[in-house]
């Protein structure tokens, strides 16, 4: 079968041209021709036909040089061009990224389509007697200039403010540290106007990131921190494997037969880890508001509902709003190569058309097939379930006989509403990430549009956050310790071994096309998806109560402290951070698990190094600002779980 990505050399094209040409590189998606006369033709017809665990082969990705293109159809016949030319023929997948995202698409179009069109279909003739529609989706020149709007210049202008409020304020900070002594910038100064000069401290914010409560409640959920990094870490595991099946790979076959490895199951069904930080999240939730409402004597009501959410907005929204502005202009600027403009160009063009979808917290639902920063889905998804979660304690705290009876209503309802929705969309049994919808980064996936990120799908695994919640505190309350029960020892040892085979059920959907709608394929999905929060629980119940004290001093150690705190910078930041290393190779990717691993690791390192500098300077500041200004509820913060 003809490969599905070749290149011409992109550097010798741009640079390699005689002074004062122009030169051009066009990347061009190919789509191959029917052909029942030939045998490759049923070839890439069968292979294809799996398309759960293969690439769709009819498409095809090629980065062209236009000066070896036009040097080649000038050398032929009016009659050898019009043989080759290929029209478009209607096909039943998506092939290329809607044209009008990159910046003088058509108009390349209009110039060298035919050209591209002649160019490669005499190759692919040749070695394999075969006909594509083609269609180009970007072009760069050598002659490219790098184009400044107001919008870049606004990202430069916010920069700045950032940098002189941290140079000044950590010069004020330490010209009132009279004492010269580091416990200054451990406690707070002696006014509000003070604090607020000294929110942007660099010296005061670093202490704050390392530091360590010693509220109860703090020392036993301390493990917490280890969690998110090491959730965070697994998260960009799974992207460094999409970027793989996102760039074009020399050796696709490589990673075809990996899909038929049951094994490989482990990381497909590995966005499963989402739902722990859904479960976390709603556990802190519940234990925070409703120890904050046992306190009070007054009912909770709309005002506690606002009040809650709008601090949550003040403390998530200025650092995701500072990322989108980069990735909507920097980000573009900064590198090149035939796969640059796909993934910059691309996060640019959206980050400037569905930004607000993102700052309102309906990125999952709201052009959520053309996102802006991808990975946003989830903090739309968390943002909601908050609003909720609040309401629901909101009613439990007024109507305090009803805590049972709404809770159950509200986690029986979270599994009714999946599972209908599963069957009346005729949907599959788990998630499939498929290798094709890889490609385009699921833009156009319906499975993953429709039973990944929407709030009606996770739902259920909050809610399981939130009544573990209740029961922690039931249990502290009533100073009962569910580890000295043998039964519950057992099962927080086997919560692991269960949730990782579960995933491996997951290749049954792989290498079978059940029919649909099916009720026991809506009923699997509800229940798998909703059992890796209820795992999540009991393995947080079991850590908070020491069923494994050796685990818990690891997970409690301090390292994990920083690192957790930086988890959300972190998250929003690694995309970037990913697409400025790996999105700049000049030759499609040689897949290996040595180069998997490097990809892994220099991600984690960089994107921490980022999300460091992004927390002293921009996310700690906020949120002392907040709190200054606006309260956190004597003491209790909500803090964003990352993510997915």
């Amino acid at each position: 079968m003809p490969k599905l990505a070749e290149l011409d050399d992109y550097d010798r094209c741009l640079e390699g041209a005689p002074a004062g040409d122009v030169a051009t590189y066009c990347s061009v998606r190919v789509v191959i021709e029917p052909n029942n006369s030939s045998k490759i033709w049923h070839l890439i017809e069968s292979f294809s036909s799996d398309h759960k665990r293969h690439y769709n082969h009819k498409h095809l990705y090629r980065g062209i040089c236009m000066a070896n293109c036009k040097q080649l159809v000038l050398s032929m016949t009016n009659m050898t061009k019009n043989a080759l030319k290929a029209d478009k023929f209607d096909t039943d997948f998506p092939y290329a990224f809607d044209g009008t995202i990159f910046r003088d698409t058509p108009g390349h179009r209009e110039r060298y389509g035919e050209m591209v069109n002649i160019c490669l279909n005499h190759r692919l003739n040749q070695t394999h007697q075969l006909r594509a529609h083609t269609e180009i989706e970007t072009c760069t020149k050598n002659t490219d200039t790098v184009e400044v709007d107001w919008l870049d210049m606004s990202f430069l202008v916010v920069c700045t403010v950032i940098i002189s409020l941290t140079i000044m304020s950590t010069y004020y900070d330490k010209s009132i540290n009279h004492k010269q002594d580091v416990a200054h910038y451990k406690q707070d100064v002696d006014s509000k106007k003070k604090m607020i000069f000294v929110s942007f401290s660099m010296l005061r914010n670093w202490y704050r990131l390392t530091s360590r409560s010693q509220e109860p409640v703090d020392k036993d959920l301390r493990f917490l921190q280890a969690i998110r990094f090491l959730s965070m870490f697994l998260v960009i595991t799974g992207h460094a494997a999409l970027l793989c099946a996102v760039i074009p790979s020399q050796n696709s076959y490589r990673i075809e037969m990996m899909y038929h490895d049951i094994s490989t199951m482990i990381l497909t069904g590995g966005t499963q880890i989402t739902q722990t930080f859904f479960a976390m999240s709603g556990f802190l939730l519940a234990i925070h508001m409703i120890s904050f409402a046992s306190r009070r004597k007054e009912k909770l009501g709309v005002s506690m509902l606002l009040k809650t959410t709008m601090i949550r907005y003040i403390r998530l929204t200025p650092l995701y709003a500072f990322v989108i502005l980069l990735h909507a202009t920097w980000l573009a600027k900064l590198q090149d190569g035939p796969f640059w403009k796909l993934g910059s160009e691309l996060e640019r063009t959206m980050c400037r058309r569905n930004w607000w979808t993102n700052l309102l917290y309906i990125n999952n639902y709201v052009k959520a097939d053309q996102p802006c920063m991808q990975q946003g889905w989830y903090l739309g998804c968390d943002y909601q379930m908050f609003f909720i979660g609040i309401l629901l304690v909101i009613m439990t705290n007024r109507y305090r006989k009803l805590t049972i009876p709404l809770f159950v209503l509200a986690v029986v309802g979270s599994y009714i509403l999946p599972a209908l929705f599963i069957y009346y969309q005729k949907l599959e049994g788990t998630f499939i990430v498929t290798l094709e919808a890889q490609r385009f980064i699921f833009w156009y996936d319906d499975i993953y549009l429709k039973s990944y990120i929407p709030l009606h799908i996770n739902a259920g695994n909050y809610l399981a956050g939130m009544v573990t919640g209740l029961i922690y505190l039931s249990l502290r309350k009533n100073n009962i310790d569910p580890s000295q029960s043998k039964w519950f020892r057992i099962l927080w040892k086997m919560v692991i071994p269960i949730a990782v085979s579960s995933l491996l059920v997951h290749y049954i959907f792989y290498v079978n096309d059940y029919e649909k709608p099916s009720v026991w394929m809506a009923v699997y999905f509800t229940i798998t998806k909703n059992s890796w929060g209820v795992f999540s629980c009991i393995f947080l119940l079991g850590l908070t109560f020491q069923v494994a004290p050796v685990v818990k001093r690891i997970f409690d150690h301090r390292i994990f402290e920083p690192l957790g705190r930086i988890t959300y910078a972190a998250y929003l930041s690694h995309t970037f951070v990913m697409r400025l290393f790996f999105l700049s190779i000049r030759e499609p990717l040689r897949f290996s698990y040595i180069g998997l691993t490097s990809m892994i690791f220099s991600s984690v390192v960089f994107s921490y190094l980022m999300a460091t500098f992004l927390c002293l300077c921009l996310e700690l500041p906020v949120t002392a600002l907040q709190k200054l200004i606006v309260g956190n509820f004597r003491g209790i913060t909500f803090r964003p779980i990352n993510k997915t």
